[in-house]
């Protein structure tokens, strides 16, 4: 595993994600073509080498957002993913065993829900059997098994709460002490406290912190004192998503687990492993 290096395809994904972003965020066309331009503008300025794309994306949702005058544009389309993650996470819970290793599986097939990709290909990956291209599997239960204490279970998208849950409470049952961490307010489709609050899994998840910042992954410097303050004490942290990898994975921390699958030929390669795959890896490995 290596850190996320910017590619110039990476250019066209986040040109792509503006369009979509604005389409959402406004049907005026006034307000479309100038939180557009705005935004372009903010994407021209950010791409360098040395440029994590999960960061440029941060700068300039907040642009489409103050220039739209919505907050969170993604809101209907969190919903929907919500349902639609609610009805296959009830139908694999049915069908597959409850052992540890696939409730791990299960956790990480709900990061196949991504906007950018068409319903029938995402709804493939959630239900099919989970193979982890890259596992530190080994590690991973190793660290469990060791002296519990605090654990910050960093989630991702809307809707992934339900395939998160049965994996946080095999968590709690081996004595750790979980947090299930949210975005502080909407930042694309990822979960906030209102959206884990809609999908009526607030109290299961509880007790649920946020991390007091708008930010696809996690830009620490941004988020409250308070969540610092955890993220410090964290004992093992687990990092759903491509965001949270993309702006963690310059970490060399033991307590660091990516659970996630690599949906783009950058992060794939960052990761050694097939466009597509599931992947468990501690930082630095």
């Amino acid at each position: 595993m290596s850190p996320m290096t910017i590619r110039q395809e990476c250019y066209a994904c986040l040109t792509r994600l503006i369009d979509q972003t604005v389409a959402q965020a406004t049907a005026d066309p006034v307000l479309q073509a100038a939180a557009r331009g705005q935004a372009e503008a903010v994407l021209a300025a950010e791409f360098s080498p040395a440029a994590i794309p999960a960061v440029i994306a941060n700068r300039f949702h907040s642009v489409i957002k103050k220039v739209t005058g919505n907050p969170d544009p993604f809101r209907a389309r969190k919903q929907q993913e919500t349902e639609l993650a609610r009805t296959l996470a009830a139908q694999q819970l049915q069908r597959r065993p409850r052992q540890p290793d696939d409730l791990l599986a299960l956790a990480a097939a709900g990061n196949a829900l991504d906007f950018f990709r068409n319903t029938a290909a995402v709804v493939q990956d959630m239900v099919s059997p989970v193979i982890f291209a890259a596992s530190d599997l080994n590690a991973w239960w190793r660290r469990l098994h060791g002296q519990p204490g605090l654990l910050l279970y960093l989630a991702d998208n809307a809707g992934e709460q339900f395939f998160d849950l049965p994996l946080v409470h095999l968590l709690r049952d081996l004595g750790w002490q979980v947090y299930y961490v949210v975005k502080g307010s909407p930042i694309q489709n990822d979960l906030t406290r209102e959206d884990l609050a809609a999908s009526g899994l607030a109290a299961a998840l509880a007790p649920v912190v946020d991390t007091g910042a708008a930010t696809v992954g996690l830009e620490l410097a941004l988020t409250s004192p308070d969540f610092q303050a955890l993220f410090a004490r964290a004992d093992v942290i687990v990092a759903k998503g491509m965001g949270h990898y993309e702006t963690l994975a310059h970490r060399v921390e033991a307590r660091l687990f990516f659970l996630l699958q690599a949906k783009c030929a950058p992060v794939a390669a960052s990761l050694g492993v097939p466009l597509g795959a599931f992947v468990l890896r501690q930082a630095g490995r």
